[in-house]
């Protein structure tokens, strides 16, 4: 029975020793750690199709060919436009664009605003605006359409377009 009460009062020793050790952490009051991210914004372009186009027109047999270019975004932006600058496009001193044979046109892959009808390229031109961003990457297709008649000479024509993605974070 002494044993049994020797027993009982080092149990209740312990457990009075070790109550106010537990009762002294408050909650919260561990160690911790802080963390903080900080995500850089980005946005890619890549043609993925059409970097390459060559027309070939007469008035007579073929007055019209299209072609288009695919064009890859990779963005964490929350929406972006794409740009395009147009060079001159001449054969001789005959300007295509100016004299309204060349015509651009784009499709949205989401939510955008492209170019719904063929339009004459000024200079630069907001090919897509307002996409939704935040995509691992997605298509917007421009056409292009090249129309002649017997007003614009033989020859050969060169144009270069480039093609700007702007993020808008």
């Amino acid at each position: 029975m002494r044993k049994r009460g020797v027993w009982l009062l080092l149990l209740v020793f312990a457990v009075s020793c070790c109550l106010p050790i537990v009762g002294l952490a408050k909650k919260g009051d561990g160690a911790g750690v802080k963390v903080r991210a900080r995500v850089g914004g980005q946005i890619l372009i890549e043609i993925r199709s059409g970097d390459e186009i060559s027309f070939e027109v007469d008035p007579v047999m073929n007055p019209e060919d299209t072609a288009l270019t695919e064009i890859l975004v990779r963005t964490n932006a929350a929406k972006y436009s794409i740009v395009a600058k147009f060079g001159e496009f001449l054969i001789g001193d005959y300007d295509l664009i100016k004299n309204e044979k060349f015509f651009i046109r784009s499709k949205a892959p989401g939510s955008g605003q492209g170019i719904d009808d063929w339009i004459v390229p000024k200079d630069e031109v907001v090919v897509l605006k307002g996409e939704d961003g935040r995509t691992p990457g997605e298509v917007t297709v421009v056409e292009y359409l090249l129309r002649v008649d017997f007003t614009v000479p033989s020859g050969e024509g060169k144009l270069e377009i480039i093609y700007t993605a702007v993020p808008e974070f």
